[in-house]
């Protein structure tokens, strides 16, 4: 999620042991990321990356490297990823809203990708959005919300 989301690929470095044999927690580990896969792949598979960037963090305004320049301070709570007319969240950490600046176009309807039948309530003003949250997390490693966006630039 991280690297789609900055227009990156990730290769996966699974090596086998002498015996062919993939060792037992790389399955288990491969396993997870295909079972996510499976509910939320259309997020991952053929995105681009995120419109905004704020999410990646900020130059911290205390810590200094040794240089003196300050100590950038990376953000773990979300990333996104886009598709034509979508736009997808990748949230890490549990919340009952999420509140998004600098959404260019309007947002016609929003849903958490493991439940897409039932459409999440949110409101638009300007660049502005405020998606209300399912009680549960849909995902074991991140929750993903789809917004259907017209009119993008």
């Amino acid at each position: 999620m991280d690297i789609v989301s900055k227009g990156g690929n990730y290769l996966l470095n699974v090596g086998p042991m002498a015996d062919g044999v993939i060792p037992q927690p790389s399955v288990d580990i491969l396993r997870k990321v295909g079972q996510w896969l499976k509910v939320n792949g259309e997020a991952i598979y053929g995105a681009s990356p995120t419109p905004f960037g704020q999410e990646f963090g900020k130059p911290s305004e205390t810590g200094k490297d040794q240089r003196g320049q300050p100590v950038f301070e990376q953000a773990k709570e979300w990333r996104a990823t886009t598709k034509p007319g979508k736009l997808y969240i990748h949230l890490f950490t549990r919340r009952k809203e999420f509140a998004l600046d600098g959404v260019n176009g309007k947002v016609t309807k929003a849903v958490a990708l493991a439940d897409p039948k039932r459409a999440l309530k949110f409101s638009q003003t300007g660049g502005k959005l405020v998606v209300q949250l399912p009680d549960k997390a849909s995902g074991e490693l991140a929750s993903v919300i789809r917004l259907d966006v017209s009119g993008a630039k």
